[in-house]
């Protein structure tokens, strides 16, 4: 009886490791996204040079958190380094990496041309 009921708490115990730590001990995910932004005919003028920003979240063994990781700070930290008043034909992605759950940094990049 008492046999039994150790198997079943290793299985448990397997499974229930198994179910969260998947994905866990390392990853590196990239995702596109897509939002609406301005397209070129939609801007008097000639468009500037291309500009590029990034915006991050960082959390430490799932306990301590921080940043700004959303488009809008990855747009504002673009128009900023580059002097634009408004981005246009935006691309995002997002980039997941994530170290055995001691380390993760997800972050949102955003490029496009620059309007003045």
């Amino acid at each position: 009886m008492e046999r039994t009921v150790m198997r079943a708490l290793h299985s448990f115990a397997i499974t229930l490791f198994m179910l969260v730590s998947s994905g866990c001990i390392y990853s590196n995910v990239h995702t596109p996204l897509s939002y609406r932004s301005p397209t070129p005919s939609d801007v008097p003028g000639p468009l500037g040079p291309e500009a590029t920003g990034e915006a991050c979240n960082h959390v430490v063994l799932w306990l301590v958190a921080w940043g700004d990781g959303g488009y809008s700070a990855a747009v504002d930290n673009a128009k900023r380094s580059s002097g634009a008043r408004m981005l246009v034909d935006v691309e995002a992605d997002t980039k997941l990496f994530n170290i055995l759950g001691v380390y993760q940094q997800s972050c949102t990049r955003v490029r496009g041309k620059t309007a003045k």
